[in-house]
């Protein structure tokens, strides 16, 4: 019988990822087609995603397990990572359009798998935008460049500031607290996110909002920031849209000159509903 600990790190020997879980038990059948071998990367398959063959849910992790894998069939598979013993996902998750409104449609995973035992525990955190969940998972051990969407399973950046602002959030996971949310998947197609920034150059705006808007047609979204001072300030606009985002501003030191967190592209405007 192999010894389930012959590749730990602390054995002397380099972890070997391939030795832990041989690539064959992923891998797909003989004859399958560039097609179909697309249609099924992206669905999601709770063993194969997250390499838990030959693995069983750990105590508790059961009923929680039985919980999550009632919607797999409606799970879409956006991005997955796998470092070491541990395995990240972000998914999308249709069932989400028919539950309480404004409910978040992204679902970030992250597993962790124990070789003695071949036992395995998971946790997931349902989010409004995959910059969110993509912060979620870092802030739990995935390195960021990691868990970027390919281009062809997502909608792609309208603008250079949208981009500018996804890295921000995927690589700041100790920075914000997300206090509220809201998804709108029925048009206009539209999520916000309101954060608290524990930065001390947010000070004086310390509360964020983040609105993502998606162009269906186009393929393509933006990500906007504006501040607030504080939770109300940023509610009532939210209820109201009163007109463009308040400028996000940040101070890089006390006395220092407040600048926009991101430069705004000429001629634009906040985003509305």
């Amino acid at each position: 019988m192999p010894d389930p600990d012959s590749n730990r790190p602390g054995d002397g020997c380099p972890l070997d990822p391939n030795a832990l879980f041989p690539l064959a038990d992923y891998a797909p059948a003989a004859g399958t087609t560039a097609d179909d071998r697309k249609r099924s990367s992206r669905k999601f398959v709770f063993s194969r995603a997250l390499r838990t063959k030959g693995f069983k849910a750990a105590g508790e992790t059961t009923e929680r397990l039985h919980t999550f894998l009632l919607n797999e069939p409606e799970y879409t598979l956006l991005a997955n990572h796998h470092e070491g013993d541990s395995s990240f996902a972000v998914l999308f998750d249709s069932s989400a359009t028919w539950d309480i409104p404004g409910t978040a449609n992204l679902v970030a995973v992250h597993l962790v798998r124990n070789q003695m035992w071949r036992t395995f525990d998971f946790d997931t955190a349902h989010l409004p935008m995959v910059a969110l969940a993509q912060q979620w998972l870092v802030a739990r051990g995935c390195p960021p460049e990691a868990i970027v969407l390919p281009p062809e399973r997502a909608t792609q950046p309208a603008d250079q500031e949208t981009t500018i602002l996804e890295t921000h959030l995927r690589t700041s996971p100790d920075r914000y607290t997300l206090v509220d949310h809201y998804t709108d998947d029925g048009g206009p197609f539209e999520s916000w996110a309101l954060l608290r920034d524990t930065h001390p150059e947010s000070a004086g705006t310390p509360v964020r909002v983040f609105i993502e808007a998606a162009d269906m047609n186009a393929g393509t979204y933006t990500l906007r920031e504006g501040g607030f001072a504080d939770e109300d300030g940023a509610r009532e606009w939210l209820d109201g849209r009163p007109g463009p985002l308040p400028p996000a501003l940040r101070t890089s030191r006390p006395g220092a000159a407040s600048r926009p967190a991101v430069p705004p592209p000429s001629g634009a405007s906040g985003p509305r509903r």
